[in-house]
């Protein structure tokens, strides 16, 4: 295992025994797949926060009534429905928090196959991690911000979240 960056065309073992990338084209594959990997990865860092902030919504938010006719709403009442039950409330919070799980472990497994392909030490693998994560900052960041415009409402509650505390209040000896 090297100890250095190299700018070698060949990779002996890449992830896998006897998986060798020893032509400069294999190689230029490689580092767009991996940089594709990381520009997804990106882009699942956004869907994550999006599932984040759907999960911390406002329940009257929703617009979802139990009629079947939703064209007769206007656009201005639409979002001040009531959801029909909490039932349903509590089905669309389960159905995010369970898609944010997925996003999280594809997340994971795509973070530790990018830092494997980093730790080859090779330049060329590490331009394309670099590139591809700084193309899907630069697609994804808007998103980003539109995201956070959209649910203004829902950032302190995001972020209290965060520094939660639990305090107790213990009630004083009662004296006899």
């Amino acid at each position: 295992m090297k100890d250095h960056f190299n700018f070698e065309g060949s990779l002996k073992n890449f992830f896998f025994k006897g998986l060798d990338v020893e032509s400069t084209s294999a190689l230029v594959v490689t580092c767009l797949v991996v940089g594709a990997m990381t520009f997804l990865l990106e882009g699942a860092k956004m869907l994550m926060l999006y599932w984040s902030a759907r999960i911390a919504q406002n329940p009257l938010t929703y617009g979802f009534t139990d009629t079947e006719d939703l064209d007769d709403r206007d656009d201005l009442t639409a979002s001040l429905m009531i959801p029909s039950s909490l039932e349903q409330i509590r089905s669309r919070r389960i159905k995010y928090h369970c898609l944010g799980m997925l996003t999280h472990t594809f997340n994971l497994l795509t973070g530790y196959i990018i830092m494997l392909a980093v730790m080859t030490y090779n330049v060329w693998i590490t331009i394309g991690v670099i590139a591809g994560s700084g193309v899907g900052f630069f697609i994804f960041g808007g998103l980003r911000s539109n995201m956070q415009t959209k649910y203004e409402g829902l950032k302190s509650s995001i972020e209290n979240t965060s520094n939660f505390q639990i305090n107790l209040v213990v009630p004083e000896e009662q004296h006899i």
